[in-house]
Parts: C-alpha cells; sequence; structure tokens
C-alpha cells in the first residue's frame, strides 16, 4: 500500500521541471479530447482514458517520468473521490425514492454475485475475482447524466431509476472500498496459509487490524458528525466563504491520510469526508465552488490512469475483451432490468434502465486502483478490466437508443402486482427524441390523450376539452431574498403579509440556523453560486430580490440568476447609480438605488419637518 503521506510529496519532486512538464501534457491532451468529444456529443471518460493510452504509447517519452503520473494520479483521485462525495444528495432518500434506492442495493449485490463466477472462470482466484465483481456492479454517474440531460430525460422513468439506482451505488462503494484490505489479506492468506503452522494467528491478526481500521473510520465519522459542522461554522463566521473552502479541503485530505494511515486507502476517507460535508448546511455552496473541480479532477484521473494502461500487453487478451464485454453489458442490464421489474416497474421501463446501467464507470476504476494496491489484481489483470471499462462505457448511448427503440416487444409483459411504489410506475420515452422535439413538448399529446381516455368518452384526444366551470387554483407564488439584514427582513415581512412565500439566502450560518428553527426555508450560501440558487427553488420561484450591500456581488448574482432562467423578475439593490446601469444590463428588472432612494427619502421627511416647524408662522401670515 502507498504511504499515505505521499499525497503530501507532490510538489516536493526532486525533479519539479518534469513534474510541471508531465502535468502540462495530461491537462492539455484532456483539454483537446474534451473539446473533440464536446463537438462530436460523445461522452469525455472514455476519451479521457484512450488519450491517456496513447499518451502512455508514444514511443518518444513524452511522458517524462511514471512516478510523477502515478503521484498525480493519487492526489486526482483523493480530490474526485472527496468532490464526488460531496455531491450526494441524502434528500432524496427522505423524499420518496426509497424504492429506487432499494432496487439498486438489490441489484448491485445480484451483479456482483453473478459475475463473482466468471471471474473464476477467467482464472482469477476467488478473493480477486470478487473485487473484480465489485468493481463491475459500479455504473457511470457522469455518463448517465449526460446522457439524460443530452435527451432531456431527467425526470423521465428512466431518469429517476438511473440517478436513484447510481446514487445507491455511490453509498454502497464505502464498504465495497472499505472491503479491499481484507479481500488482499485473504488472497495473501490462500496459498500460504497452508503452510502455515499458526493459522489462528494469522486469522486473529487480520480480524485486529479489520477492528482497528473500522474503529478508526467509525472515530473519523462521529468527528465528522459532531465536531466538523461547528469548524465549518467557525470558519463560514462572517461570510468567510474562502474559509470554508479551506477548511474543508483540509478536512478531507486529513480523512485521506487516515484511512491510508489505517488500511483502507486514502480514496475512502476522502469520499467519506465529502459525503458527511453534503449533510451540513454549507453543502450547497461548497458544491457551488467545487463543481467545476470535479471535471477538471475527473480529466486528470481518467487521463493518468490511460497513460499507466499497457495497451500492448491489454491487446494480448483481445479474446477475453471480446467475451467479457458482452457478459458484463449482459449481466449487468438483464440482472438490474429484472430488478427493476420484480420491485413493480413496467417491463419498458426496466429494459431502459436497465440498459443505461448496463456499463461499468468511475468508481470501477477506483476499485480496480484499490485491488490493485491491495495486491488483489497485477497490471496486467488491472490493464484488462480497463480495457473493458473503456469499452463499456463507447458503447452505452448506442445500446441506449436501442433499448428505447425496443420497448414496445417487451410491452406484452405485465408489472408484478406485489409492489405497488409510485417511484417504480410510469413508462419511459418509447424512442430517441430530438432535444428540438422536447423543447417544444410534443409528448403533451400523449399525456392528454392517457388523461382523456375514459369510457364515456368519444371525441379525440385532440380536441380542446369543455371550458371547467371551476377555474383551476392560482399557482403558489414563491420569491427568493438573497441577504437577510434589515432590507429582506422588512421584505420577508410584506411577503409573509401578504400570503407569498419565499426562500432565505444569506451568508451568516447563525441567520440561516434562526430561521430554520423558526419553521422558514434558508440556504446558507452566496447567490452569486448556482448551486445554492438551485437548491432555494430559482427554477419555481417567480421573482428573485438581491438586497445584498455588495454591488460587485449583486451583478455576479445577476449573471447567474439570467444564465438559469431568462423569464424570472430580478429586483436589486445598488448604492450608486452607475451601478444601477450595468444591473440592468445584466438582466435586472427593477433597481432600487441606495443614493437616489435617500436623496428622495430625506427631502421628504426634511420638508415635512419643516412645514411642522413654520406652520405657526404660516398661519400667522393673512391669506391674500
Amino acid at each position: 500500500m502507498t504511504d499515505p503521506l505521499a499525497i503530501l510529496t507532490l510538489a516536493s519532486s526532486s525533479q519539479p521541471a518534469k513534474l510541471v512538464l508531465d502535468m502540462l501534457v495530461i491537462l492539455g491532451a484532456a483539454a483537446v479530447i474534451s473539446i473533440l468529444l464536446r463537438r462530436l456529443h460523445l461522452a469525455s471518460i472514455p476519451g479521457y482514458l484512450i488519450m491517456g493510452a496513447i499518451l502512455g504509447s508514444l514511443p518518444f517519452g513524452i511522458i517524462s517520468d511514471a512516478g510523477n503520473v502515478a503521484q498525480i494520479q493519487d492526489i486526482a483521485i483523493i480530490l474526485l473521490m472527496f468532490t464526488i462525495g460531496l455531491h450526494l444528495d441524502l434528500d432524496s432518500i427522505r423524499t420518496g425514492m426509497v424504492p429506487i434506492l432499494i432496487v439498486g442495493a438489490v441489484s448491485t449485490v445480484a451483479v456482483t454475485l453473478a459475475l463473482w463466477p466468471a471471474g473464476m472462470a477467467f482464472g482469477l482466484s476467488a478473493p480477486a475475482a470478487l473485487a473484480i465483481a465489485m468493481a463491475f456492479s459500479m455504473s457511470s454517474t457522469a455518463v448517465i447524466l449526460g446522457i439524460l440531460h443530452r435527451h432531456r430525460e431527467i425526470h423521465l422513468l428512466q431518469g429517476r431509476l438511473g440517478v436513484g439506482i447510481s446514487i445507491m451505488q455511490d453509498l454502497l462503494s464505502i464498504g465495497i472500498l472499505a472491503a479491499m484490505p481484507l479481500l488482499g489479506a485473504w488472497h495473501g492468506a490462500g496459498p500460504a496459509a497452508e503452510g502455515e503452522v499458526d493459522q489462528v494467528a494469522g486469522i486473529t491478526r487480520i480480524v485486529a487490524n479489520a477492528s482497528l481500521g473500522v474503529g478508526g473510520i467509525l472515530a473519523m465519522l462521529g468527528f465528522a458528525r459532531y465536531l466538523l459542522p461547528k469548524l465549518l461554522k467557525e470558519a463560514a463566521w462572517g461570510g468567510n466563504t474562502e474559509g470554508l473552502l479551506v477548511a474543508s479541503a483540509g478536512a478531507g485530505l486529513a480523512a485521506a491520510m487516515l484511512s491510508g494511515w489505517l488500511g483502507f486507502g486514502p480514496a475512502l476517507g476522502a469520499f467519506l469526508a465529502g459525503f458527511m460535508l453534503s449533510n451540513t448546511p454549507f453543502r450547497f455552496q461548497l458544491t457551488g465552488q467545487l463543481g467545476p473541480m470535479r471535471d477538471l479532477f475527473m480529466a486528470v484521473f481518467f487521463t493518468a490512469v490511460g497513460i499507466n494502461l499497457n495497451v500492448v500487453e491489454a491487446l494480448q487478451y483481445w479474446w477475453v475483451i471480446l467475451i467479457a464485454v458482452p457478459l458484463v453489458i449482459i449481466v449487468k442490464a438483464g440482472v438490474i432490468g429484472a430488478t427493476i421489474w420484480a420491485g413493480g416497474s413496467t417491463a419498458a421501463a426496466a429494459l431502459v434502465a436497465g440498459t443505461l446501467l448496463a456499463q461499468a464507470g468511475e468508481f470501477s476504476l477506483v476499485v480496480l486502483s484499490e485491488a490493485q494496491r491491495a495486491g488483489l489484481v497485477g497490471e496486467r489483470e488491472q490493464g484488462v478490466a480497463i480495457a473493458l471499462v473503456v469499452v463499456s462505457l463507447m458503447l452505452t448511448g448506442t445500446l441506449y437508443d436501442y433499448a428505447k427503440l425496443n420497448t414496445a416487444r417487451v410491452a406484452f409483459i405485465k408489472p408484478v402486482r406485489w409492489f405497488a411504489s409510485p417511484a417504480l410506475r410510469g413508462s419511459p420515452s418509447p424512442m430517441p427524441q430530438p432535444v428540438e422535439s422536447h423543447a417544444e413538448g410534443h409528448e403533451a399529446p400523449a399525456v392528454a390523450s392517457a388523461s382523456a381516455s375514459t369510457p364515456g368518452d368519444h371525441g379525440s384526444a385532440t380536441e380542446d376539452p369543455a371550458p371547467s366551470a371551476t377555474p383551476p387554483p392560482p399557482k403558489p407564488r414563491h420569491v427568493i431574498i438573497a441577504g437577510f439584514g434589515i432590507v429582506g427582513r422588512n421584505l420577508a415581512e410584506h411577503f409573509a403579509a401578504a400570503g407569498i412565500s419565499y426562500t432565505l439566502i444569506d451568508l451568516n450560518s447563525d441567520t440561516v440556523a434562526r430561521q430554520h428553527r423558526l419553521g422558514k426555508h434558508a440556504v446558507f450560501g452566496d447567490a452569486t453560486n448556482k448551486d445554492v440558487l438551485e437548491s432555494a427553488g430559482i427554477r419555481r420561484a417567480e421573482a428573485i430580490v438581491l438586497t445584498i450591500p455588495d454591488d460587485d456581488a449583486s451583478l455576479r448574482a445577476c449573471r447567474s440568476i439570467r444564465e438559469i432562467r431568462d423569464d424570472i423578475f430580478i429586483a436589486v439593490r445598488t448604492s450608486f447609480l452607475s451601478r444601477a446601469i450595468a444591473a440592468h444590463e445584466l438582466g435586472a428588472d427593477h433597481v432600487t438605488i441606495e443614493e437616489v432612494a435617500t436623496a428622495q427619502d430625506m427631502a421628504s421627511k426634511v420638508m415635512l419637518e419643516l412645514n411642522k416647524r413654520f406652520a405657526p408662522k404660516a398661519d400667522a401670515i393673512p391669506h391674500l
């Protein structure tokens, strides 16, 4: 196992110039392939791996030191796992996704058990085959989200199933990563144990080490649960977002070092640290700050993994890849689809969602890296496994479109009756739809037809329905208030009196906690942060009022809001007229200028007071 302190030696290389050069090569190659694949509307992760493999195979040594690449990969995987954990949304567990998460847990275990004997059939030992099976039970959250967003199907049934099951897989990866050292001990004890005189002592040593590691992880989780929020609250005091970011990153690196020292590998600690931070009030601010960095770390990690891939050696086992890729895809799609159907969903939805989740993913590579660290697999096995991941990722989009085209062929299969969860009901889109059709609402006639088809209805589904005698209830109004000072509190009182619901955004953690205790919806964060705006309900709000006493922040917030929505009403507070003009140019609908408002209010009140003082004298003057 790599020394966990190695993550701190990245900048202390004896040849810093070569280290910087290797980092520049990795970033440059990742940028080139990202631009190319974006133009071609293809997934970026396979591209990073392929580009890395090309760089590692070039004969003239564009990569100067393999050790530098390993160090870059170590630091990238720690930061990547930290940001992935931070982006997990446990609120979905409390809001109706429990059946989908249960399906995800059952299907992941079932896929592992199905692939385990297949790995042993290829000549792997039992613990090594189990590690490979657990790695391939993971799917690619990044690829799944990319496909769903590209087809605008994130809110359809296949979108809910894909996202929910991938969330559960991410959660299960905690146990999978923690099991790697135990599987490594099993693998190392296998042939040697037969010749050991005292096998009981060896088993006792393994159990003791595992108990020490589990105890250390539990202690770390206890610290993160009870003390970390207080530390972050102090770091964020006074709206110090920079201190919050530094303290959070420090906690992630500390957790990575501790888990590495305990024998579980630094990736597990970093992921747990991000996961625990995702349950704090500071989550949305941190995800907005670290969101772009996640993409950077992902590009660096996958490119570095590709560089370490021995393409020539992997191609020597082309027959393994040719057999294993269809095997993995068929087993995963079949097992996951069958589990979804057994949970009460339709066969069409099970087919589409199972195919969407049939590939291996980023967590597969992380688990493979930890398996190699634990001595379960060698470079040859890891190279073949990485090639399997790359090929499965490249096939995902095509297989997903093909599955949607063939949903009618399984429509005759009736859903089971023992479950009736609304989260698993519904039907997927029957075929790939162009983006424009979703935007223009071409699915609306199908919905109208389904809702209008009653036994006594003889009219066409496309005809206009008869006017209803009772008008529909008015849509609830919702407003966001960014900044809860004197101006924000005054607005909140007026909104409450008018029956308008509102959400508060503020950088004072005490204010946010106090409003939560009062039953108000409040979010800690900066209104310029898109993740904070999303969590405050920017998609459903009718208006947002920026009462922030910072003109530059208000202007940045206007830009961020307009990038999300172009139809929301924006009211802004600025100090000077010049800033008001800039706010209007950035999309503000109404601007209150403090110097103008002060001039008007002061003139009005001064004249009122002067009129009161001069009133007796004015009355004494005879009117002409």
